[in-house]
């Protein structure tokens, strides 16, 4: 770890500091570094507690002492007991044994090929290897960062016999530093997933992490995956490069990403964030402070970012971001309420076929019929669902997943177990241990607002809500008038983790929030981008960091949003007031970036206005907000009040007149609602901001850790 010695006068106190760790003298590791400030590398610190004492020579007596708590490099330091079972990466094509450690049943399965030469320990610790590229000389003009295709600009750069100096390429980074055009690409384990960093690094030039060399401006990008699966493997992580992360390396940053930051791997953000964390903690102290760290994403990606830079601030400084939702578990409630609807053997189903499409719309709020439908298929039934074997990883031993009948104490492959850390577990009747669901609908009347628009019929309102139902333990629908109740501790966990993310730590982090026009096909709804903001505003009373470009018939335009961002964090480093983040972050906003509607005319591409009538970008609803629910699609559990059917409720929209129900309809309506329907005037049920940097190493009630925040610049 890199510590710097505090003293009134450095230039004349170097030469009387002493340093230890753990009573041994690691003073040779300090010295006068950049800015006249005494730092060391200090390395070999023990599992578990370390002191570090600096004291003068003369005046022994004048002395400071830091306790450092080290963690082993796998994990885990605040995210809980490691997901089990979890099969690490080999180096070369292998066989290994997968035991479920609930059962003791094993299974044999095919491990990832990590990429790297050594094979893994027990925890998945595999050494980091550094491979270094350079762009020949004779190479001009513009040039990718592409290492492995046949064409690729840059090709190996052997350290022990390097070509001559002047076959190498130069460039200059947005900081004015000209140096060698030479690539150093890491890649390693972190926390039992993978890990990899490209980053302009001359290995003949000498390096201290005090003094980096000036190829790296000490800035970062990130990208953020996304996907439906999550799974039990360690995965190599590759580079994947789209134009932002291009050109962030032109201009000098470093790119890095993880595997536990992409949800093809990784569902569990605390997860995520223990991993970022741990790999910036790596960057420090191998190449250099970081400045600022610019997270980049979509559709998953962006879920995946937006959740860790709301629950654990200061990991990340700006959000470049497309097709976004606030979390994942939110998101949930509008694929659950759509896999009861037009799943299969949903109610849908049980209604003539020429009226299902008008009804899905009039359900959902949709623009499609069918967006509820790709939907259900693509999150709901396969991501949710605990008996599919590919929710653990491609190629998971079948044997070892859970069945109902047939292997009941088998792995449950789904996303909220992901999270069984944050959530909890309980024991059901049937024998099986659940991780507790944050899911509820009680109360929840399906389609109201379409009723009072007049789209349904007050029989069709009573019907669907008489026959939606509830998903059981295990995700499959169980049709009637009960409905899904979600415990309270489960509920005030989901919040206090950030699996639902809120706007309170977002204010400190600067979004562009790149929106398409939805087609028929979208499961990335336009409507999303709307709770994000709303949670801003309901908790800070402002939204001012939150940037919308919608853009339609027009590429995404990523390379203007990662400029604007890049001015924008510069801007917010150089402030050096006693303001909060969140009020620097608001500050430094460039004026000329604002909500945009982006499309082309006559070749041309111009702003016509985010909101107004002529953008092609449209918001619609979710069947949450259909229901009579809030913009913010934050509440879980609404809270109840007595069904009343004379209140304004009833009303339709258009004229204000009552909503004529029959006796019989109404008797339904008192059996469907018994405990009552929700009052959406009210916070959901256990509803709280998270305190953020939660830890749940001692259970899933979590407790927040005590740090000190920071933000642009992060030395």
């Amino acid at each position: 770890m890199l510590v710097e010695v505090l003293v009134s006068n450095p230039m004349d106190a170097v030469a009387d500091v002493l340093v230890t760790l753990n009573g041994v003298d690691v003073t040779s590791e300090f010295d006068l570094r950049t800015q006249h400030r005494i730092i060391g590398l200090v390395s070999g610190l023990e599992i578990g507690e370390n002191t570090i004492i600096a004291s003068s020579r003369t005046n022994p007596s004048s002395s400071a002492q830091l306790i450092v708590r080290n963690h082993p490099s796998s994990g885990p330091i605040f995210s809980g007991p490691h997901l089990q079972p979890w099969i690490c990466a080999q180096p070369s094509p292998t066989t290994v044994t997968v035991v479920n450690p609930a059962s003791g049943d094993s299974a044999e399965a095919e491990a990832r090929v990590s990429g790297l030469s050594n094979l893994p320990d027990s925890d998945c610790n595999i050494p980091q290897e550094v491979s270094y590229y350079y762009q020949p000389a004779s190479i001009s003009g513009y040039c990718r960062p592409d290492t492995h295709s046949p064409n690729a600009c840059f090709i190996p750069f052997d350290v022990a016999n390097p070509p001559l100096d002047n076959e190498i390429a130069r460039f200059k980074n947005d900081r004015g530093d000209t140096v060698r055009k030479i690539l150093a690409v890491e890649r390693g384990a972190l926390n039992r997933g993978m890990y990899y960093l490209m980053v302009y690094h001359d290995p003949e030039k000498p390096h201290h992490p005090a003094q980096p060399q000036k190829g790296w401006n000490n800035k970062l990008i990130l990208n953020f995956g996304g996907n439906i699966w999550g799974g039990r493997y360690q995965i190599p992580s590759s580079g994947y490069f789209p134009d932002p992360v291009v050109l962030a390396l032109h201009a000098g940053y470093m790119f890095v990403n993880t595997t536990l930051n992409d949800y093809r791997n990784n569902f569990n953000h605390a997860v995520g964030a223990e991993a970022l964390m741990m790999l910036k903690e790596r960057i420090v102290e191998t190449y250099g402070p970081i400045r600022y760290t610019v997270g980049i994403g979509a559709k998953g990606g962006s879920t995946a970012a937006l959740s860790v830079a709301g629950s654990y601030p200061g990991l990340i400084n700006g959000l470049v971001v497309s097709e976004s939702t606030a979390d994942e578990l939110t998101m949930r409630i509008e694929a659950s309420e759509c896999a009861l609807f037009s799943g299969p053997g949903g109610y849908l189903s049980t209604i003539p076929s020429d009226e299902q499409d008008e009804l899905a719309l009039s359900f959902s709020g949709h623009f499609a019929a069918s967006n509820c439908v790709n939907l259900n298929q693509d999150y709901h039934l396969w991501g949710a669902r605990p008996g599919f074997a590919t929710n653990c990883g491609e190629i998971f031993p079948s044997s070892l997943v859970f069945h109902p009948t047939e292997n009941p104490g088998g792995v449950r492959c789904s996303h909220v177990e992901h999270n069984v850390n944050m959530l909890g577990s309980s024991a059901y009747p049937d024998g099986v241990t659940r991780a507790n669901q944050p899911l509820d609908n009680v109360g929840v009347q399906y389609g109201l607002m379409a009723l009072r628009r007049g789209t349904i019929s007050p029989e069709r309102f009573v019907h669907l809500n008489e026959n939606i139902g509830q998903h059981d333990g295990d995700f499959s629908r169980v049709p009637g008038v009960r409905r899904n109740e979600a415990k309270v501790e489960a509920l005030e966990r989901a919040y206090r983790s950030g699996m639902v993310t809120n706007g309170r730590h977002l204010a400190s982090v600067a979004i562009i929030d790149m929106r398409p026009s939805e087609q028929a096909w979208s499961n990335t709804l336009s409507w999303r981008v709307l709770p994000l903001r709303k949670r801003l505003t309901d908790a800070n009373g402002r939204y001012d960091n939150h940037i919308i470009w919608a853009y339609s018939s027009i590429s995404p335009p990523q390379i203007n949003a990662f400029t604007a961002m890049d001015r924008w964090l510069e801007t917010v480093e150089a402030d050096d007031t006693d303001r909060s983040n969140a009020e620097k972050v608001a500050a430094a906003k460039p004026t000329d970036v604002t909500d945009q509607c982006l499309t082309k005319f006559d070749l041309e591409i111009i702003d016509i206005g985010w909101g107004s009538q002529d953008c092609p970008v449209k918001f619609g609803m979710s069947p949450r907000q259909v229901a009579g629910g809030p913009l913010a699609e934050d509440v879980l559990k609404c809270q109840l009040k007595p069904l009343v059917l004379e209140s304004d409720d009833y009303t339709l929209i258009e004229n204000g007149a009552a909503i004529v129900f029959t006796s019989e309809q109404r008797v339904r309506l008192k059996s469907v609602f018994a405990e009552g329907v929700c009052d959406w005037t009210k916070p959901g049920v256990g509803q709280q901001a998270s305190p953020g940097w939660m830890s749940f190493a001692d259970g899933p009630d979590g407790k927040p850790l005590e740090l000190t925040s920071y933000g642009p610049g992060e030395k």
